[in-house]
């Protein structure tokens, strides 16, 4: 069992599933996913009790500082997101220095982010929230300045409420690669697994799979 900190019907989750369930099958192996709050997934996977993590950035143990040292990462790369800054403002933003000062939202959990705000953006100013749909849904409110999420994400949560009309990208602050890992125990099937992948890659699976899923995605189903 594979868990991750984001609803199994959000993009990186509906698009790494089905990936990870053809490689999984292509080696005999029945591959199952479930939501957990990000925090509790990654005491799940880094004490074994879960076999593995399904979406984590590539630098991952630099950016959570080691607390989660069992886990490692497939090999293989699944996607690139962009980490974006949305806002109702029109002040564009290019660095994490221009936030200083600011409220910034993000969901909880992303290491990434908080390592990136950390040094610029003081703490009472960083606002962690259980999804990405609670901290826009401030930001359109107007009780937080910006938002930081992936690109993809925010845009579509846009474009499908209504109440985000106001709200629009502002800003790129880092392209970050997306891998899942497991717990160290399945050391060699991650291995196997990452084989797989690339095989996928090679055979026209893999990209099959994403833009399958792109597309239902942008359809709204």
């Amino acid at each position: 069992m594979f868990v991750g900190g984001s609803p199994l019907d959000t993009y990186q989750p509906r698009t790494i599933v089905p990936l990870l369930e053809e490689a999984f099958r292509r080696n005999g192996i029945d591959f199952e996913a479930r939501h957990y709050p990000s925090s509790r997934a990654l005491v799940l996977s880094n004490s074994g009790e879960a076999d593995g993590e399904l979406n984590r950035v590539s630098n991952f143990h630099e950016v959570s500082k080691g607390e989660y040292p069992n886990l490692v990462r497939i090999e293989s790369h699944l996607m690139t997101v962009h980490l974006a800054v949305f806002s109702r403002r029109n002040t564009r933003i290019d660095k994490p220095s221009d936030l200083k000062g600011f409220n910034i939202a993000y969901k909880r959990g992303r290491k990434n982010v908080e390592k990136i705000l950390d040094g610029f953006v003081f703490e009472k100013d960083m606002q962690p929230k259980n999804s990405d749909m609670t901290a826009f849904s401030m930001l359109a409110e107007g009780r937080v300045d910006y938002v930081m999420s992936p690109s993809f994400e925010g845009q579509m949560l846009i474009q499908q409420n209504d109440k985000f009309d106001a709200i629009k990208e502002v800003g790129r602050i880092e392209e970050v690669k997306i891998y899942s890992y497991m717990h160290k125990k399945h050391s060699g099937l991650a291995e196997t697994i990452a084989a797989s992948l690339e095989e996928m890659k090679q055979d026209g699976t893999f990209q099959r799979i994403v833009e399958e899923v792109r597309a239902l995605i942008l359809a709204g189903k």
